[in-house]
């Protein structure tokens, strides 16, 4: 049974892994827009750190072959989409919720970052700081309304403050990751080609332009789409469950049993038991 539960393992992975590398190919064409964080997320918090992990290492090698394999790359998704698939499968497995005090912290802090950066502005070439400065203000007004909602689901009751809170922490740590996925891009490639203190500046500024959008996007789409892949995922995590429950109690089934006096009843070659020849 243990193969059996490995193989369901390995198929659940693989399909994953293929449908992330297809997001990201589908969309990589569009700037700013992707859908991989909210599907790994998703996938994560369902079926655990092990399947997300195997999942997260699996994507980081295979998309090489779509994108070329260049080594900082390979490096920055090894290291962050494994601890990305450690920390929302810890999270899903967890019996308690996320304090109350993380989601309101962390989008505040995102918010005061966005705020910060449209009101000194960042030193990047006139030609694109209005945009920039479009995009900062864009990201602040969804991280504002989403610290509303929070807070306004904090006073309803029922299932919709359970859900709610759970979909907005979620939405806020996914939210963070992004920033720090462009952060840790920001250090990684400069050190691995080794960029001048200029160059490394320059290239840190120039990563706005695609951490704003692509944190944008997270929030929107891990907002609107936690609650049903949650569904989809755990409907396909019981599925599972559900067959290897089947398939147990049909071999326990089909199994002999002994018979409880089978050593001490057996029958001797002229018909007499056991007992009766002692």
């Amino acid at each position: 049974m243990k193969y059996r539960g490995a193989a369901h393992t390995v198929a659940v992975c693989a399909v994953m892994t293929a449908l992330l590398i297809a997001v990201q190919y589908a969309l990589g064409f569009v700037p700013g827009v992707e859908l991989v964080t909210v599907f790994l997320l998703v996938f994560c918090y369902v079926f655990g750190a092990k399947c997300g992990v195997l999942v997260a290492t699996a994507f980081s090698l295979l998309r090489c072959f779509l994108w070329g394999f260049y080594p900082n790359v390979i490096i920055l998704y090894l290291v962050y989409f494994n601890a990305f698939a450690l920390l929302f499968g810890w999270l899903g497995r967890r019996e308690k919720p996320v304090a109350v005090w993380v989601c309101p912290a962390l989008l505040v802090l995102l918010a005061a970052g966005c705020a910060a950066g449209a009101v000194i502005g960042i030193p990047v070439s006139v030609l694109y700081r209005a945009r920039l400065t479009g995009m900062l203000r864009a990201l602040f007004g969804v991280l504002a309304a989403l610290l509303a909602l929070y807070l306004v689901l904090l006073c309803v009751g029922g299932k919709a403050k359970r859900f709610g809170r759970e979909a907005a922490s979620v939405t806020a740590l996914a939210a963070l990751c992004t920033v720090c996925f462009t952060l840790l891009d920001d250090v990684l490639t400069p050190l691995w080609y080794g960029y001048t203190w200029d160059a490394a500046v320059a290239y840190f500024y120039t990563g706005f332009f695609s951490m704003l959008p692509q944190t944008l996007c997270t929030v929107v789409s891990v907002l609107l789409l936690f609650e049903p892949l949650k569904r989809i995922f755990r409907s396909a995590s019981a599925l599972g469950k559900g067959d290897r429950r089947k398939k147990i109690a049909r071999s326990r089934a089909q199994t002999p049993r002994k018979s409880e006096d089978d050593g001490e009843n057996a029958a001797s070659n002229d018909g007499r038991t056991q007992k009766d020849v002692v």
